[in-house]
């Protein structure tokens, strides 16, 4: 579904926030300076810990990744929990109780928040172990199979071109010998291919998803003239995230459909579908299912079987060609056929969008006018720039109106000057992530268009001056004792609002372009 989120960064994003009012309900009853001293840094390391989450929850990344970090940070947090407890357990508890104890000790929370980090940090450190082995093992898979290629279709046709060179007066040996010397070209021209790496194909560039699916379907009706393969027509302007070798991928699976179908006139329907970020081939026929080891081939890469003669290396240079591409399969068989789907990232929009290869994606109508979700990592670094950026001019605006930025670390118990600019922030930066979220909703046309992104800016943050600071600060406020007026729709919060909106709007845009810039050079 587009637009989904990666929740495992709500996970994370909520045990940082938690932890670092667990923080100042410790410190707040204590010496201001003691809490200078001993609490900024859990504050800037519970409060990173959760901008990082949001930053995980709206990126383009892989889920696994973030769901891995974010279990490992609730065991960071688990085990660091459990050696305070036992500490405290083994330790005198005196006239203050439990509860004094704890207070009394700020390297409570300190233990807290950093056992988080450190199994958040453990974690994105498993999760990147885990795609090194996935890369080894697909590696390993494309080895095998360039393997089974030259044994198979080249020494076969070494020795057939050997059998035939010996007959004189064959009529055909001229034309057998040709065929199968055009077969081992072929099967080279494959393994060229092939041992590339999967990095170097997935930069190889853009093609016509038009141009590619055409010329696989030719190829195919010209082996064979008795199936009927029904192909929609595709846009033009429609491209796909690959190379040339595209076209051997939909050969490979109409000529699997065709062969397997189980009679002569074989019937193949290929249908196209785009999402903002991805386009959509399946092909459907309706032969018997395709066999389970077959199945396990395409979906998971399983080779296990590749000695079976009955399976062929069709659907194995499907696999990897497609992950080459950074695309996905997908299989829905059943008793009336078998489809198989190609997912790949289309490179006519910019990569700002939702990872639709994830999420699966639904129907849509190619160059469609709305761009997705879930923006890119480089964006979002770009995204915190623009966030501190923005909370500065927000400081700036709120110093010349006679306000304190210091004023926001009441809100986290104590206010400091040191405390609250770094907060104030912390809150811009995670409404900054927030806005490129709703920024790339938006129709393409206005994509890193400027005044279209300070107009979205200025609006969002007239939403949060009514809601943010009128409405749940007051109440923040007066849930740990400070008078506050309900709702706080002043004037001066507005226009600082305003400006924060606007300078985050422009420099968005200009980011957004500048960073686009690069990458396509």
């Amino acid at each position: 579904m587009i637009g989904r989120v990666n929740y495992g960064g709500l996970v994370i994003a909520g045990v940082g926030f938690f932890l670092t009012r667990f923080t100042v309900t410790l410190a707040v009853s204590g010496d201001p300076m003691a809490f200078y001293f001993t609490g900024v840094v859990p504050l800037a390391l519970g409060l990173g810990l959760s901008a990082f989450g949001v930053a995980l929850t709206v990126a383009d990344v892989d889920a696994a990744t973030v769901r891995t970090a974010a279990v490992w940070c609730v065991v960071g947090l688990v085990t660091m929990l459990a050696l305070v407890v036992l500490t405290l357990l083994g330790s005198p508890a005196g006239d203050a109780g439990w509860l004094g104890l704890v207070q009394s000790r700020a390297s409570f929370s300190n233990f807290l928040i950093g056992g988080s980090v450190g199994g958040t940090l453990t974690g994105l450190y498993a999760a990147r172990a885990r795609q090194r082995r996935g890369a080894l093992r697909r590696q390993t898979h494309r080895l095998e199979v360039l393997n089974r290629l030259l044994r198979h279709e080249v020494l076969n046709a070494v020795a057939i071109i050997r059998g035939y060179a010996t007959l004189d007066d064959d009529p055909e040996a001229a034309s057998v010998i040709e065929r199968h010397a055009d077969s081992i070209e072929r099967a080279i021209e494959e393994v060229r291919h092939l041992t590339r790496s999967a990095d170097a194909d997935r930069t190889a560039g853009s093609v016509s998803l038009a141009a590619c699916l055409s010329t696989g379907v030719d190829t195919v009706r010209e082996r064979h003239a008795d199936a009927t393969v029904s192909v929609p027509e595709v846009p033009a302007e429609l491209t796909v995230r690959a190379n040339d070798r595209l076209e051997r991928v939909f050969t490979h699976l109409l000529d699997n459909a065709v062969v397997h179908t189980g009679n002569g006139a074989a019937s193949v329907d290929v249908s196209v579908e785009t999402t903002p970020s991805t386009a959509r081939v399946s092909v459907r026929d309706e032969g018997p299912g395709l066999p389970e080891r077959q199945q396990a081939l395409l979906e998971s890469g399983d080779i296990s079987e590749y000695d079976d003669p009955n399976a062929g290396f069709g659907l194995h240079v499907v696999r990897l060609l497609v992950e080459s591409y950074g695309g996905t399969i997908e299989l829905d068989v059943d008793d009336a056929g078998t489809t198989v789907t190609v997912v790949l990232r289309r490179a006519d929009v910019p990569a700002t969008g939702v990872d639709g290869l994830a999420a699966g994606g639904g129907a849509g109508t190619a160059g469609g006018p709305v761009s997705g979700v879930r923006p890119a990592v480089p964006h979002l670094a770009v995204t915190l720039v623009v966030g501190v950026l923005a909370g500065v001019v927000y400081g700036a605006a709120a110093f010349l109106q006679g306000g304190s930025i210091a004023a926001i670390g009441v809100f986290y118990g104590i206010a400091n000057p040191l405390v609250g600019w770094y907060t104030h922030e912390f809150h811009s930066v995670v409404f900054a992530f927030a806005f490129a979220v709703i920024v790339s909703r938006l129709p393409a046309r206005y994509r890193n268009h400027a005044p279209a992104y300070v107009a979205v800016g200025a609006a969002w943050g007239t939403t949060l001056w009514i809601v943010a600071a009128g409405i749940v600060a007051p109440v923040w406020l007066r849930l740990l004792g400070v008078p506050a007026p309900l709702p706080n729709l002043s004037v001066p919060l507005f226009v600082n609002h305003l400006l924060w909106g606007g300078t985050l709007g422009a420099a968005t845009a200009w980011g957004y372009a500048r960073l686009e810039g690069r990458e396509s050079t």
